[in-house]
């Protein structure tokens, strides 16, 4: 039997015509944002965060959206919210933090 547990979700970093994406894909729960904490230190200047295969937030992820593009609006841009679903959408309006992005569908 093994110890390695099975992560429901991903996070990675990609450049995307010029600029720093932050994609989530599945559902990003607390192991999942473990698990990219862990990879090291991260400079929380993404542009954009592509959510188009995120299924799931939790709080956490939610935190890390708003961490990992703190760079872009402490250099007065509006970081973009790529493809949300409806579900995660309304996380982010539930919560307040949808102001916190440019929604592009």
């Amino acid at each position: 039997m093994s110890d390695v547990q099975q992560l429901s979700g991903g996070i990675d970093l990609v450049e995307e015509d010029g600029v720093t994406v932050l994609r989530l894909t599945g559902e990003v729960d607390s192991l999942v944002v473990d698990a990219w904490d862990a990879g090291g230190p991260h400079t929380p200047d993404a542009g954009a965060v592509d959510l188009s295969a995120a299924t799931f937030l939790d709080g956490r992820a939610l935190r890390l959206l708003v961490r990992e593009t703190e760079g872009a609006r402490r250099g007065g841009r509006l970081p973009e919210l790529r493809r949300p679903s409806p579900l995660v959408r309304r996380m982010l309006e539930v919560t307040g933090a949808a102001v916190l992005f440019a929604a592009v569908c």
